[in-house]
């Protein structure tokens, strides 16, 4: 009988930030990414890494057409679930954010299940836990419920269908490329500087920054890890102030132009509320400098690539 690692793994949102760097992921460890994506872009995917976009199966669809989503399920041993409206859009048009988020949700666990598919990684938030001491959740932001509720979804698909999960709380994501939302003032950043540009982080405060390859990491390896109760561990990364982030950065690329304006997130400085694991404890951990440095190299050789 064939294992899940022999059938393609669905990946929402595959053509995002982060789901670019998790199809790079699950090629570098021998699987099939299928990208399920409301517009997929094939650019993204080469801009991770030349010829990735020829590696992967790329698929149209809304996680709110179920018969899109079935169609895309079929044949899939596992799914990773990245596809969701982030902080600001939820704000602005909460009706939508919840037919995403919620409906989207419930309806890509839903077609996992009727497609036998045996495992799934999905993301969580830090923005589960609001501004409080980061044990419990309190989240004080619509993503913040909407992604504490996705961790319950995951938690009854294991325990009313068998479905096996491990969910991931990252908190700001940072490195080459762009994603939505306030929270993407790090990464925004970093590409103006490596091109000359200024740009203005819009958040202050004390946060962790883990790079996007470490989020890849954690979730690919994760479907080798999931469980009917659905873990969720936090992918705090390194602990640091945006204005500390700058100062890095500033001395990467002396004459730097960026601006911190706002107010802390609503968010934990520290999160400490997650599950324990040997496995999760091994992944690695980028420093700060070297994901600056890093980063700044691929959007440098990028430009030098056009």
């Amino acid at each position: 009988m064939s294992g899940w690692r022999d059938h393609p793994v669905l990946v929402t949102g595959g053509t995002g930030f982060l789901g670019a760097f998790v199809a790079r992921e699950l090629v570098a460890q021998g699987m099939r990414p299928r990208l399920f994506d409301l517009k997929p872009d094939a650019q993204t995917l080469e801009f991770v890494a030349p010829g990735l976009s020829r590696q992967c199966e790329l698929i149209a669809g809304d996680v709110t057409d179920r018969a899109a989503v079935a169609e895309a399920m079929a044949g899939c041993g596992a799914l990773i679930h990245l596809a969701g409206l982030m902080t600001v859009d939820c704000k602005a048009d909460p009706i939508r954010a919840a037919q995403v988020n919620l409906i989207g949700g419930q309806t890509v666990i839903d077609e996992a299940v009727a497609a036998g598919v045996s495992r799934m990684a999905f993301a969580s938030s830090s923005a589960i836990y609001g501004s409080g001491e980061g044990r419990l959740p309190h989240p004080e932001t619509l993503y913040g419920v909407h992604k504490l509720a996705i961790e319950g979804m995951a938690r009854c698909a294991g325990l009313d269908h068998g479905l096996l999960s491990v969910g991931f709380r990252p908190y700001i994501v940072y490195g080459p490329g762009e994603s939505a939302g306030i929270a993407a003032g790090p990464s925004i950043a970093l590409r103006a500087a490596a091109l000359g540009q200024s740009a203005k982080i819009e958040f202050s405060g004390a946060v962790g920054f883990v790079h996007v390859a470490d989020v890849a990491r954690a979730f690919v390896t994760g479907l080798s890890n999931a469980e009917t109760g659905a873990p969720c561990f936090d992918l705090h990364g390194v602990s640091a102030s945006v204005a500390e982030f700058v100062t890095l950065l500033s001395r990467a690329v002396p004459g730097a132009r960026v601006d911190v304006a706002g107010m802390p997130l609503k968010t934990p400085e520290i999160l400490q509320g997650g599950a324990q694991a040997a496995w999760f404890d091994a992944l690695p951990v980028t420093g700060l400098e070297e994901g600056i440095d890093t980063t700044l190299a691929h959007w440098r050789n990028a430009a030098v690539a056009a």
